[in-house]
């Protein structure tokens, strides 16, 4: 009795890698951030950042193909590209979703997935002292202006307020670029309104991370969480202080410098932070500008 066929054993490497995956590896080759990708394609930062951590199917064709061009993709790259894009689709939709080869979805709470996040963290600053002169009614009133102006912002900027301590309101976004032009805006709105109603705190210190957090009850768990806090509770009136992270994911952002301030030991971490500052570009290069010149002439005072 003749034995049976072997059954062929599907050759693994010819398997088509992740579509997010293979999106974020030509995206970093390229040296493109996730906001100027997004912008190519004219696709949502947000949309692109969950379509790479596979919490998003793949985009319509129409798009997927403006995300190749944007890469500069050809042969058998642009290739892989698309059928990768389509496989996505099918087991996002198809396999996975109800009534698909694994059936409906389970009624079962399922554990929360972790997700790259940007957190910002504004605190106004001497809130205490003014709470004691002027009374908890005018801080109330204040806390409630603020937490309507640092709603608007984040929302404004594609972000999300998560939840005001008192005066302190934490954000969250899927852009280092946006996060960062939220602080510039929230920085300029409160001055606005403490100019407008004489006596109050001067302004806000701002503390900005990116990094994995898991989602909870009450908000998100993580060290990018903790760093934002810690480097929030360091910035002076009007100051945004920022990670490496921040830099590395968004290094160019119109009318923003990143200066260094060296490194501090936070705590909570066992290792000095290097820190640096999100300001304003004019500001750096007037400051840069009004520095004096090293002196041309020699000790004897010959030019």
């Amino acid at each position: 009795m003749p034995f049976p066929p072997i059954p062929k054993i599907p050759d693994f490497r010819r398997l088509k890698p992740r579509f997010g995956d293979l999106l974020r590896d030509h995206r970093t080759l390229q040296g493109l951030s996730i906001e100027d990708l997004a912008a190519e394609a004219e696709i949502a930062p947000v949309a692109l950042s969950e379509i790479e951590a596979g919490t998003r199917s793949s985009p319509p064709k129409k798009v997927v193909k403006a995300l190749a061009d944007a890469l500069d993709l050809s042969g058998e790259d642009k290739t892989d590209f698309f059928d990768a894009a389509e496989l996505s689709s099918l087991a996002m939709n198809g396999l996975f979703g109800p009534g698909g080869m694994f059936g409906p979805p389970t009624s079962e709470k399922q554990a929360p997935a972790a997700a790259i996040f940007v957190f910002l963290i504004a605190d106004i600053r001497g809130y205490t002292s003014y709470t004691e002169r002027e009374g908890d009614e005018a801080a109330a009133q204040l806390t409630t202006a603020f937490t309507t102006m640092a709603r608007a912002v984040m929302e404004q900027w594609n972000g999300r307020l998560v939840e005001m301590r008192g005066d302190e309101a934490l954000g969250a976004f899927a852009s280092a670029r946006q996060a960062v032009q939220a602080a510039a805006d929230l920085h300029e709105r409160y001055i606005t309104h403490a100019v407008a109603h004489l006596g109050l705190p001067t302004g806000i210190g701002i503390g900005l991370d990116v990094g994995e957090a898991v989602p909870v009850d009450d908000g998100y768990r993580g060290a990018a969480l903790n760093r934002a806090a810690r480097l929030c509770s360091l910035a002076a009136p009007g100051e945004t202080l920022v990670s490496p992270g921040i830099v590395y994911v968004a290094p160019h952002i119109k009318g923003v410098r990143f200066v260094p301030r060296g490194q501090e030991y936070l705590k909570g971490f066992p290792e000095p932070v290097t820190i640096l500052l999100a300001a304003p570009a004019e500001a750096v290069e007037a400051e840069a500008i009004a520095e004096p010149a090293e002196s041309s002439e020699d000790p004897a005072g010959e030019p």
